[in-house]
């Protein structure tokens, strides 16, 4: 009489299964949370590259200009008296807004002489509580009332503050400067002290340069 084969392979049971896709589902959310945090922090860092690049650009743009700062001396330069026009040729600097005369006019091409022109930095609020920073770069004769323009070249966007000090030869720091008055001895900052913060709170992130002014004005006693 033959006997009926004996079946030892046993197949999974359904726990057995319930418990290998919650395994793996733990597995793919694990491996799922890492891939998405290193391409979170991958953007994160090229963005921090790429804003510090464009930071660099800008402190070197402004080190170029005040490097190049045209500063009339005596004889040609006369205080101010009652009722007099300013000099053309001053500096003036406030927290936000500075404008200068400087040899670094954009528009020299190869071959042309150097032209003093005006040069100013401010910047320009958006709707969304951020600003603009631009940089203004007029030929004479130079407008009294205008220090900008709407063609004005954009240099830095959406930056949530732009702070300018102005250090004089003691070493003090001012908020505010104007070269044509008494009060600062009708001269230039000796260095100007920059920050260019981005975000806020606990994502604020804030630039800083220091750049010294390259001459000063000479005053006869």
């Amino acid at each position: 009489m033959t006997q009926p084969k004996n079946h030892n392979n046993k197949g999974f049971t359904l726990v057995e299964i319930l418990i290998a896709i919650l395994i793996f589902s733990l597995i793919m959310t694990v491996l799922f949370s890492s891939f998405k945090a290193f391409v979170l922090s991958s953007e994160a860092i090229k963005e921090s590259v790429t804003r510090n690049e464009a930071i660099r650009t800008v402190f070197n743009r402004i080190r170029l200009d005040l490097e190049a700062i045209y500063i009339q001396q005596p004889p040609r330069y006369k205080k101010p008296k009652f009722n007099s026009e300013p000099c053309p040729y001053r500096f003036v600097g406030k927290e936000d807004t500075f404008f200068f005369a400087s040899f670094a006019h954009a528009g020299i091409r190869k071959g042309e002489k150097k032209a003093v022109s005006r040069i100013s930095y401010y910047i320009k609020e958006n709707t969304d509580q951020t600003f603009d920073l631009y940089r203004s770069d007029i030929l004479p004769p130079f407008p009294e009332d205008k220090t900008s323009s709407c063609t004005d070249p954009l240099i830095c966007r959406e930056i949530t503050g732009f702070e300018a000090s102005f250090i004089d030869g003691k070493g003090e720091q001012h908020k505010y400067w104007d070269s044509e008055t008494e009060e600062f001895n009708y001269s230039f900052p000796s260095r100007i002290d920059l920050k260019i913060t981005f975000g806020s709170r606990e994502k604020k992130e804030v630039v800083e340069a220091s750049i010294k002014l390259p001459a000063e004005r000479r005053l006869s006693e």
